[in-house]
């Protein structure tokens, strides 16, 4: 059984072992010597009490340096002496049974150190056969069970590694999440609420606000001169006083309060639970803040829930009226409908309203 025929040199061995197989299975060992994280080697069969090492795998080589002394050495080179015999009896067996043999190889030896330690090594050896069938060669992977290097060789230690790597994953994915729907719904600009994510919020509020019988707000804001800005400024000066106007109101307003870039230089600000007074405060600070933080001049429209609105755009239009007559009027001015009207309108039963719009 024991073939002691001479056979190629070690950078030779592999090659010619794997000219035997197929060009796709050639391919795959060689990416598996060359990239497999565990050390792998080929030893060449003399007899049963002499294995020689012949090759060694890439990150063998690595471990040992760039002095690959075991070539050529006995295969109990690389382990003590107190496997070696437990060693060439897995060797024996697995030449004379011709079937990949797995076992386990215990060992005392000092490290750089001199500090003595237990290692375990878990090795498996594969049969390589000649032409005629015979086994020649000895493929090995080695294992060392000690090493946090090879965390799957503790299955506790291994169920932490994937606890581990699933908690990381988890947390990358929600963070990705939190980004992609942050984009989704802001204006990368002003960091405002965009106009699509804006009207959704807006309608939530105004159905609330109408189911509940509550006040409600709306402003719109507009930049003046914003043209002027841009031209005479450039495009830069334009972007800073958008993002200014921004800031400010975001640092004015509530938690519960919705600002978001409109279109251009319009800003929509929604006020839930907000009367008319309230707002024409709030943007009164406003105006006054920019105008001393920044000069810039804002006109604003101000438009409160009616009971026969039936949807936010009512609101929105009206308010956008009112800014356009605060344009029209003199620009840096706050349009809204005064208080007691506002107290009048709602007081109306609808047969009144009906009978005030047939009286002209």
């Amino acid at each position: 059984m024991w073939d002691n025929t001479s056979m190629l040199s070690a950078d030779r061995l592999v090659p010619d072992f794997l000219g035997r197989l197929g060009g796709s299975a050639t391919a795959l060992v060689m990416s598996l010597w060359e990239h497999f994280p565990a050390p792998m080697f080929i030893a060449r069969v003399e007899h049963r009490d002499n294995v020689t090492i012949t090759a060694v795998n890439t990150l063998q080589q690595a471990g040992l340096g760039s002095e690959l002394t075991c070539l050529g050495q006995p295969l109990d080179y690389l382990f003590q002496p107190s496997s070696t015999k437990g060693l060439l009896a897995y060797c024996a067996r697995c030449v004379e049974e011709g079937v990949p043999v797995s076992f386990e190889a215990t060992s005392r030896c000092a490290d750089s150190g001199g500090i003595c330690r237990q290692d375990r090594w878990q090795i498996l050896l594969v049969p390589i056969a000649n032409a005629g069938k015979v086994p020649t060669h000895l493929l090995g992977i080695v294992q060392d069970s000690t090493s946090s290097r090879y965390p799957w060789a503790d299955p506790l230690e291994m169920e932490r590694m994937i606890e581990q790597r699933v908690r990381e994953r988890t947390a990358q994915l929600m963070a990705a999440n939190q980004q992609l729907t942050y984009q989704a719904t802001h204006d990368c600009l002003t960091e405002t609420y965009n106009r699509r994510h804006l009207l959704e919020l807006a309608d939530n509020e105004f159905r609330r606000a109408d189911r509940y019988g509550l006040s409600l707000c709306l402003m719109m804001l507009d930049i003046d001169n914003f043209k002027s800005i841009n031209d005479e400024q450039g495009h830069l000066a334009g972007d800073q006083a958008l993002r200014t106007v921004a800031q400010a109101t975001l640092a004015m307003v509530r938690d519960c309060d919705r600002v978001g870039r409109y279109g251009g230089d319009e800003f929509i600000i929604v006020l839930p639970e907000t009367d008319i007074e309230g707002a024409r405060a709030i943007a009164e600070r406003l105006s006054r803040t920019l105008q001393e933080a920044g000069g810039i001049c804002v006109s604003i429209g101000i438009a409160s829930r009616e009971p026969d609105d039936q949807s936010m755009g009512e609101l929105i239009n009206r308010a956008d009226t009112l800014l356009l007559n605060a344009k029209r009027n003199g620009r840096n001015r706050i349009e809204c409908a005064t208080a007691s009207s506002v107290s009048r309108r709602n007081a109306l039963s609808a047969e009144e309203r009906l009978g005030e719009a047939r009286d002209g």
